[in-house]
């Protein structure tokens, strides 16, 4: 595929998740593009991660932050590679385990919705578990946040999490976030 169309669909999706954030509606948008998306691509998208698509018209800085564009490219850039499938594992593993970058957290939140779409689980969970407490705080964080509004209806992604559980340094995390959205919901 054309740099040009990998960007521009990084740009169609990261200006739809300014709008809505990471709903249904851009993970099925996600799908469907990535239909054009193959394993030939994964470097241009690696690209994308620090050198975005020019802003859309509709981001603000005062609305969405000063990294807000640059976030939901990586975010865009994400949903892609998860669609890209079993072949995107090794790719994931070198952001996910390497120096310390923003997108380590991304790559680790994507192994873990493989594994819970029953790509390779166990070799993840178990992949995840020994390497997790190792990495920063920050793409702990980062790994585990975007997950939990999926975790209600996605049962497979439910199980998967609860088996993470089992590294205390997930469990940790799961439980500050996790703690941190109740206490929103009841005002806190």
């Amino acid at each position: 595929m054309d740099d040009d169309d990998v960007q521009s669909m990084i740009a169609e999706l990261a200006e739809l998740i300014l709008q809505q954030g990471l709903s249904a509606e851009v993970r099925e948008k996600a799908k469907n593009l990535s239909a054009k998306i193959g394993f030939d691509d994964l470097d241009e998208l690696k690209h994308l991660f620090h050198n975005p698509p020019r802003e859309a018209k509709i981001y603000d800085v005062s609305t969405h932050g000063l990294g807000g564009w640059l976030s939901a490219c990586q975010f865009a850039a994400f949903e892609l590679i998860l669609n890209v499938g079993e072949p995107a594992l090794p790719f994931l593993r070198q952001i996910a385990w390497g120096d310390y970058d923003w997108t380590q957290g991304n790559a680790i939140e994507i192994m873990i919705r493989f594994a819970a779409k029953g790509i390779n689980r166990d070799e993840i969970i178990k992949e995840i578990k020994t390497n997790f407490p190792d990495i920063r705080y920050e793409a702990q964080l980062y790994a585990i946040e975007p997950l939990i509004p999926l975790l209600e209806t996605d049962k497979d992604l439910k199980s998967v999490v609860d088996r993470m559980t089992e590294c205390f340094a997930f469990a940790e995390i799961y439980k500050e976030i996790t703690a941190s959205e109740t206490d929103r919901t009841i005002g806190h």
